[in-house]
C-alpha cells in the first residue's frame, strides 16, 4: 500500500477527482456533501496500476489549511490538483510552500476540468504549473490534463500514478513505528480506534505501545488496512487501529503511537528553518507549528539573536510536548494572521540552553553540523553526545532517531565510551581519564607508601574535570576495565605506581613485623606496636595489603607467619582429636579468648576452618 495525498486550491476538484478514480466517496460529513466542500481529511482507496493506493484527501479552503496539514504531515506522495479554467491560485501557492517545506518531492499534476477549456488552453496552463512548481521540491513532475466528469485523462492519469509508485522508494522499516493519530473515536463492544497513515515502523496485533508524548500505555487489541482485517500493518500504511487501555478522550488528532523509550516529548527543540519570501522570524515571537498530523503554539526565536528574512537557526519552545525526534519535517503559520512563513526541520528535540554569545555562536556550529549529518543517525548520536560531553544512552538514541538495535554499531562506530546508562564522547572521556590518572600519580607521588589512593578521591578528579557526577563511578569501573587504572581491594592505583619505601621505613616495617612474629598469638596493640617501630599509618595499610599483617579487630593484628603457625598447630590437633571448640583452640595456641576468638573468625572467612554449632573442623 502506498498514500497519496491531495493538494490544490478549493474547488478545483481534489474530492471528485478522487471519487472518479476510486468510486468511493472521501467527504465523510453530511456537510461537506451538501456545500460541495471538503472541511476535513477525507479517506478513499483503489488498485492502480498494481498498486493499492490510499488517498488522503486534504481541503483546500484557507481556512481549514491546519486540517490540511494534519494529513500532509505524514505522507510523501502527493497528487497535485490545478483547475484548467482557473489556474493556479492562492491556495495552491500555499499548498505548494507547505509540500516544499515538508520535503515532498514525489508526485504528479492533475489538471483538472480539462473538458471545460480548449486545448490551448489546457497546454498553457501546464506550462504556467510547470513555472510555478520550479525551483520546489516538486520541480519537473508530471503533469496530465484530466475531466473527472467525463473521464478524460483518467487513464493516463492512472498510468502516471504507477510510474510515480514503481521509482517511489518503498518506506524503510528502521524498527521505530509511529502512527500520526489524525483521527480517534469510539466503536461500541470494541472501544478506541485511532486511524493515521504509519509513516515508518511496522504495527503488530498484540504489539504493547505508548500514547504520545502523554506516555499512556495501550496495546493493540486488533487493526485494519482499508476495512481489512490485518494482523500487521507496514510502513507506509494507512491503518485502523484498536486500542486496549486508553480511553477516546485521552487520545487524538496531534497524538502518535510508539514504542516505550523510543520518542521523547519534546518541550524544546532546535532546528533549522526557512522562511518564506515576505516574512521574517524575529527576536521573539508566537506562532503555530505543526508536524506530522499535531499543531502546538510555540514561541520561536533566532538561536544566533539576529532575525531571520531567509533561513538559519532557531529554538523553539512548545506550550505542550510533541513526540518529535530530529529529521522531522514542520511547518510554520502566524498565530493571528492564518499565514503559513515557513518551515524546516527538527535537529535535537533535546536541546542545550546557550547562554552569552560565546556559547550561542557554539551552538549555531553544532546546529551546522547537526543539519549536515541529518541522514546518518549514527553521526548525529556522536554529535549528541560530544555536544554534552556524554549523554543518557536510551535518551540520545530516541532524540536522534536511532533504532535499539542500531545502537551497538554507532557506540562502535564513533568510539563512544559506554558509562552504564550512558554514552561518553572520547573527547570529554579522555579528558576524565587524564584527571584520573594526574590525580592518583599526584596522590602516590605524596603517598609513596600507600599502595591504593581511596575511590572518592579519583571520582573527585573526574568529577572536577567535567564527568557528571552520576556517572564517575562508571567511568571509574570503565578505566579499571581497560587498564587504565588498577582497581586494588577498596581502593585504585595507576598501574605504574608500586610502593617503595626509604630506609627509615623498611627499618620500621622490619621492626613492627618481628614484634608481631615474636608475640605470636598474643600480640600487643597494634597502635602501640606501629608507635613503637616507628610504622605510619600508611606503612601499616601497605603491610595489609601485602598480606605481611592480617589485621583481626580495629586495634589488633597478628603477622601473617603467625597466622600459618596456628592453622598449623590446629590442623595437627583437629588429625588427632577431631572437630576442635573455641576453648581447645584456644589452650592449642596458648592464648586467651581476646585473640582466638577473631583468629577462628577469621580463619572461618579464609576457608581454614569451618564452624559447625560450637566445634571446627580444621580444612585448610
Amino acid at each position: 500500500m502506498r498514500v497519496v495525498c491531495t493538494a490544490g486550491h478549493v474547488d478545483h476538484g481534489k474530492s471528485a477527482l478522487v471519487r472518479a478514480l476510486t468510486g468511493m466517496e472521501p467527504d465523510r460529513f453530511a456537510e461537506e456533501r451538501r456545500r460541495g466542500l471538503t472541511i476535513d481529511l477525507g479517506f478513499a482507496w483503489a488498485q492502480i496500476a498494481g498498486h493499492t493506493i490510499a488517498f488522503v484527501d486534504l481541503p483546500g479552503h484557507e481556512r481549514f489549511i491546519a486540517n490540511m496539514l494534519a494529513g500532509a504531515g505524514a505522507v510523501d506522495l502527493v497528487m497535485f490538483v490545478v483547475a484548467a479554467d482557473e489556474g493556479w491560485m492562492p491556495q495552491s501557492q500555499e499548498h505548494l510552500d507547505i509540500l516544499d517545506l515538508l520535503g515532498v518531492s514525489r508526485g504528479l499534476v492533475a489538471v483538472t476540468k480539462a473538458d471545460t477549456v480548449d486545448a490551448d488552453t489546457l497546454d498553457i496552463a501546464s506550462e504556467l504549473i510547470t513555472e510555478e512548481l520550479a525551483g520546489s521540491s516538486l520541480a519537473g513532475i508530471p503533469i496530465v490534463g484530466v475531466s473527472a466528469e467525463t473521464g478524460h485523462g483518467l487513464d493516463t492519469l492512472r498510468g502516471l500514478l504507477g510510474e510515480v509508485l514503481d521509482a517511489a522508494p518503498a518506506p524503510v522499516d528502521r524498527g521505530r513505528p509511529r502512527l500520526w493519530v489524525d483521527r480517534s473515536f469510539s466503536i461500541r463492544g470494541a472501544g478506541t480506534v485511532v486511524t493515521g497513515t504509519l509513516a515508518e515502523g511496522t504495527l503488530r496485533a498484540g504489539d504493547e505501545l505508548m500514547v504520545l508524548p502523554a506516555a499512556r500505555p495501550a496495546r493493540i487489541r486488533a487493526m485494519e488496512c482499508l476495512k481489512a482485517p490485518v494482523e500487521q500493518a507496514p510502513p507506509g500504511s494507512r491503518v485502523a487501529v484498536n486500542l486496549v487501555g486508553v480511553e477516546r478522550r485521552e487520545v487524538g488528532r496531534g497524538d502518535a503511537l510508539g514504542r516505550r523509550g523510543q520518542w521523547l516529548a519534546a518541550h524544546r527543540t532546535d532546528a533549522w528553518v526557512r522562511v518564506l519570501p515576505g516574512y521574517e522570524i524575529g527576536k521573539r515571537g508566537a506562532w503555530h507549528v505543526h508536524a506530522g498530523s499535531g499543531e502546538w503554539l510555540a514561541r520561536i526565536a533566532p538561536v544566533a539573536g539576529r532575525p531571520i528574512a531567509t533561513d538559519g537557526f532557531i529554538s523553539i519552545d512548545l506550550e505542550a510536548a510533541a513526540p518529535l525526534c530530529a529529521g522531522d519535517r514542520f511547518v510554520l503559520r502566524e498565530a493571528g494572521r492564518r499565514a503559513t512563513l515557513g518551515g524546516g526541520v527538527v535537529l535535537d528535540p533535546d536541546p542545550l540552553r546557550p547562554r552569552g554569545a560565546a556559547e550561542r555562536a557554539a551552538r549555531v556550529n553544532a546546529m551546522e553540523r547537526r543539519l549536515a549529518a541529518l541522514d546518518d543517525p549514527a553521526a548525529l548520536l556522536a554529535l549528541h553526545v560530544t555536544e554534552r560531553g556524554a549523554a543518557d544512552a536510551a535518551r540520545a538514541a530516541a532524540a536522534v532517531g536511532l533504532a535499539s538495535d542500531e545502537l551497538a554499531a554507532a557506540i562502535e562506530q564513533h568510539r563512544l565510551l559506554v558509562l552504564g546508562p550512558a554514552l561518553a564522547a572520547p573527547v570529554a572521556a579522555a579528558r576524565w581519564s587524564a584527571a584520573v590518572t594526574a590525580g592518583l600519580q599526584a596522590h602516590h607521588r605524596a603517598n609513596p607508601v600507600e599502595r591504593v589512593a581511596a575511590k572518592d578521591l579519583a571520582a573527585r578528579a573526574a568529577i572536577a574535570a567535567g564527568c557528571p557526577p552520576h556517572l564517575a563511578g562508571h567511568l571509574l569501573d570503565a578505566l579499571a576495565g581497560a587498564g587504565t587504572i588498577v582497581a586494588e581491594g577498596p581502593g585504585l592505583r595507576h598501574p605504574d605506581h608500586a610502593v617503595r619505601l626509604d630506609p627509615a621505613q623498611a627499618e620500621a616495617r622490619r621492626s613492627l613485623l618481628a614484634t608481631l612474629d615474636a608475640a605470636r598469638w598474643n600480640p600487643p596493640a597494634l597502635s602501640a606496636a606501629a608507635a613503637r617501630a616507628g610504622a605510619s599509618p600508611a606503612l601499616v595499610r601497605e603491610l595489609e595489603a601485602t598480606g605481611d599483617l592480617v589485621r583481626l579487630g580495629p586495634d589488633l593484628a597478628m603477622s601473617a607467619g603467625a597466622v600459618a603457625a596456628a592453622v598449623d598447630r590446629l590442623r595437627t590437633a583437629f588429625a588427632v582429636e577431631g572437630p576442635l571448640t573455641a576453648a581447645r583452640a584456644k589452650e592449642m595456641l596458648d592464648t586467651s579468648r581476646k585473640y582466638a576468638l577473631p583468629l577462628l573468625e577469621e580463619l572461618d572467612r579464609r576457608g581454614a576452618t569451618r564452624r559447625r554449632g560450637d566445634v571446627r573442623d580444621v580444612t585448610g
